[in-house]
């Protein structure tokens, strides 16, 4: 029943619903059709080149670790990716950008700083799960949509390339004044050497002992056979004889030998061993003092070398320009608008315009319903006050 109510209400008033309904889908059309486009520019970076971690440096040289260390740069959290991100939203590089393209005017605003609160309105960047860095731009104009969001990357790769010429300036003036002091720090060590090998005749210990311990060898066999030699004498030369005289003196001096080999002559003018042989007692401590004073030179040639590389690479690093940002799809001016969607909001404003001109058509009509109720029931009052009224 009150379906079929419905229906006649709106075929009763179907010409109000047409007309209301087209009039408001017109206007609608009117004021979109006056709305101006907004086009929307992208352009896309690979995620910034890096490697972290210290499972990469198994396979490293010395100098490559130091290289790989001093390389760290970003912070524990934050991956090259966001930072990059970051630095596209920056006042470095939108402020640029705002000089560049004079968006000031563009954006009728009276300073720098409002334009790039203003840019970032039409700003979106965002850091894909990949790593991907998504930078869109929307403007009124294609041509300078695309244009801003390239001249962002431009700006970015500018920047980029600034801050890594700086740093490599630092690390040039610190290197320069660390290679200096490692330069002293190695003459003293090797000086120390010297110094030592001049005193103690320290050519080559290793070599110096073996060279000792064969001297030796050869004295003990001459004692050996000496005394064996003496026993036979003694049996058949009287204790004066000449022979056996010679021979005794031939095994003291023998002896005296073995005994400054072993412990040294106690005055250099007593000795007769060579002036580059070391007495065995000596050998030991000289090794051992002999080990550190090479290991310490052998050390400050390791960091001299090392700092020559950081030095080097340095200096290429703040000389070099070329591009640091990789991009993956340049922007370029839309071929369509973004916004507004006009056709989705005329179809929206017809079907809302509809439904609600049906709405109004009933409520109208119940108000209708309810004043006529009203009139007859107040006929029909006035209709029963008379007929009790008596006549005349």
């Amino acid at each position: 029943m009150w379906f079929i109510d419905f229906l006649d209400t709106v075929v009763k008033r179907r010409k109000f619903i047409i007309l209301n309904t087209l009039a408001v889908t017109i206007l609608v059309a009117i004021i979109c059709f006056l709305l101006p486009s907004e086009y929307k520019s992208r352009t896309t970076i690979l995620p910034p080149e890096s490697q972290s971690g210290f499972s990469a440096f198994s396979d490293l040289s010395v100098a490559q670790i130091a290289q790989a260390v001093t390389s760290f740069n970003l912070p524990v959290l934050a991956s090259p990716s966001d930072l990059y991100a970051s630095m596209l939203e920056s006042d470095a590089v939108l402020e640029h950008v705002v000089d560049s393209l004079d968006l000031v005017a563009v954006y009728k605003t009276k300073t720098t700083s409002q334009a790039i609160t203003e840019l970032r309105l039409h700003q979106s960047v965002k850091v894909e799960p990949d790593g991907i860095i998504v930078v869109e731009i929307d403007d009124r104009n294609p041509e300078r949509a695309a244009e801003i969001a390239n001249m962002m990357i431009e700006e970015l790769n500018t920047l980029n390339i600034s801050i890594q010429r700086r740093k490599s300036g630092q690390h040039v003036d610190f290197l320069t004044r660390r290679l200096v002091d490692t330069e002293l720090e190695l003459q003293n060590a090797s000086d120390e050497l010297r110094r030592f090998q001049e005193e103690n005749m320290a050519i080559s210990l290793e070599l110096q002992s073996a060279a000792l311990i064969d001297n030796l060898t050869q004295h003990k066999a001459e004692l050996t056979s000496a005394e064996i030699q003496l026993e036979i004498l003694k049996k058949s030369l009287r204790p004066d004889h000449p022979d056996l005289l010679r021979k005794q003196r031939t095994i003291v001096e023998t002896r005296r030998k073995l005994k400054e080999i072993e412990m040294g002559a106690e005055t250099k003018s007593d000795s007769v061993i060579s002036a580059l042989d070391i007495p065995l007692a000596k050998i030991p401590d000289l090794s051992l003092r002999f080990a550190v004073l090479k290991r310490n030179v052998k050390i400050q040639e390791l960091i001299y070398e090392i700092i020559a590389q950081q030095l080097e690479m340095s200096r290429i690093q703040e000389r070099r320009d070329m591009p640091v940002i990789n991009v993956l799809d340049i922007a370029k001016p839309p071929q369509e608008p973004y916004s507004p969607r006009r056709l989705l909001i005329i179809a929206s404003a017809l079907l809302l315009s509809f439904f609600l001109s049906i709405l109004l058509v009933l409520w109208y009509e119940r108000i209708q319903s309810g004043e006529g109720s009203l009139a007859l029931q107040r006929a029909r009052d006035i209709a029963t006050e008379l007929r009790k009224k008596p006549l005349g």
